[in-house]
């Protein structure tokens, strides 16, 4: 069963998440944290418990709680075990610098979360379409 790691704070937004994934027909365990801590503390939990589904993707805010996406994104890509876990980074920001803060931090995908519901929708088609990689690599 795949498993989707979703690291967002905003219920509104995890809302609109679960909808796209829905209407894109991607049928998977969802996991939802809402602040970056609480997504490390998930992953070392995962790794230490076998009993834990390792997550495919993680869809990842920037802007965070306690830690925040960036420092999130930077430890992964750090470790061994998750350097390869397809990650999108998910923001309301269209900023110059995001993007190349994400793109150094080799983000998998940047996604600027738009202000209509149709523009939020083209979430489920991107995620198809890196989990459909991701499995065609393994």
């Amino acid at each position: 069963m795949i498993t989707i790691l979703i690291v967002e704070d905003n219920p509104g937004d995890v809302f609109l998440i679960r909808r796209a994934l829905k209407e894109a027909r991607i049928a998977a365990n969802l996991v939802v944290v809402d602040d970056g801590q609480s997504a490390l503390s998930f992953l070392e939990q995962e790794r230490a418990d076998e009993a834990t589904s390792r997550p495919s993707l993680m869809l990842l805010d920037l802007n965070l709680p306690k830690i925040g996406g960036a420092s999130v994104l930077d430890t992964l890509r750090n470790d061994t075990r998750y350097a390869r876990l397809p990650i999108i980074v998910m923001t309301s920001s269209d900023s110059p610098v995001d993007h190349a803060m994400a793109a150094e931090l080799r983000a998998d995908h940047y996604f600027r979360k738009p202000s209509d519901l149709d523009g939020f929708m083209q979430l489920g088609r991107i995620v198809r379409q890196m989990l459909h990689l991701t499995q065609a690599q393994a």
